[in-house]
């Protein structure tokens, strides 16, 4: 039990830092602004058909390659210094232990990971209350954007997947969108931090790396089994008959093996990681 304890204070006390960091408020103002930009013309749209939307916006807010580009850049930032060493952190892996506290740092990069795409949900939802109407189901306007060329009429950014609108409720898609991407930015998070061990600054290098390979994956559709970050969203899995993307199953077990091959070097290299010099 004072594993546990010791850990979670370990993962709580980085996660206070938060507010302190100033790429906690960098990364949340461009979320703020992305949303914005992709959102504002819906309330036009709204006015336009006497029809408020549904708020099951986030399955389809960055499924495009380019706006994912720009909702996961500031993921990349805000993991862009692990493994979060500083002059207080010596003192605490001193007092914790390097296994533990080394654990902590990954419990951080989960709910850190969580927490974001948790706050796109939500001002996905605040920054268009004016046209928010809370319902249980798809509504009106989202199908209309599905089926027609509605949503660049009036500069919407973001585009409503048919198919996703067809086979899933919107609890569902939004639940399979969350916790992908939710996975997406585990991996981008493990990867910053592995890097970063092995050569001081390569870690965001690394982590958009995996951003990038996932839009060009999206020109070239057979790459995308092999682009983890891609599969944050839903019309990059299998879900019809003709289309080739990979099953969720192994998408699921994949995202799996990944985050723990990951877990299991970081934790083996950091053993012997010089911490001094990694500040």
């Amino acid at each position: 039990m004072s594993w546990f304890r010791v850990i979670i204070s370990v993962a709580f006390q980085s996660i206070r830092k938060l507010k302190s960091d100033y790429r906690t408020w960098i990364c949340a103002t461009l979320v703020l602004i992305f949303i914005h930009s992709y959102t504002k013309g819906l309330t036009a749209l709204c006015v336009y058909t006497g029809t408020k939307c549904s708020p099951w916006i986030f399955p389809f807010l960055y499924m495009q390659y380019y706006t994912k580009l720009l909702f996961f850049f500031p993921l990349v930032l805000i993991f862009s210094n692990a493994p979060f060493v500083d002059d207080n952190q010596l003192y605490v892996i001193a007092r914790s232990g390097r296994i533990k506290w080394c654990i902590g740092q990954l419990i951080y990069i989960l709910t850190v990971s969580a927490l974001y795409f948790i706050f796109i949900i939500i001002f996905s939802v605040l920054l268009n209350i004016k046209c928010i109407e809370f319902s249980n189901d798809w509504g009106k306007i989202l199908k209309t954007m599905a089926s027609t060329d509605a949503g660049n009429q009036f500069s919407i950014g973001f585009y409503p997947d048919r198919k996703v609108i067809d086979l899933f409720t919107p609890e569902q898609a939004m639940w399979f969108t969350f916790l992908n991407s939710w996975l997406s930015g585990i991996l981008l998070g493990l990867s910053s931090f592995l890097f970063n061990m092995a050569f001081k600054g390569s870690g965001p290098f690394a982590a958009s790396f995996l951003l990038v390979f996932s839009a060009a994956a999206a020109k070239n559709l057979p790459v995308i089994k092999y682009s983890p970050v891609s599969w944050s969203t839903l019309n990059y899995i299998h879900i019809a008959k003709n289309d080739f993307f990979p099953e969720y199953s192994y998408v699921k077990s994949t995202y799996i093996m990944l985050i723990t091959f990951l877990c299991i070097i970081i934790l083996v290299a950091f053993r012997k990681f010089n911490v001094d010099n990694k500040k």
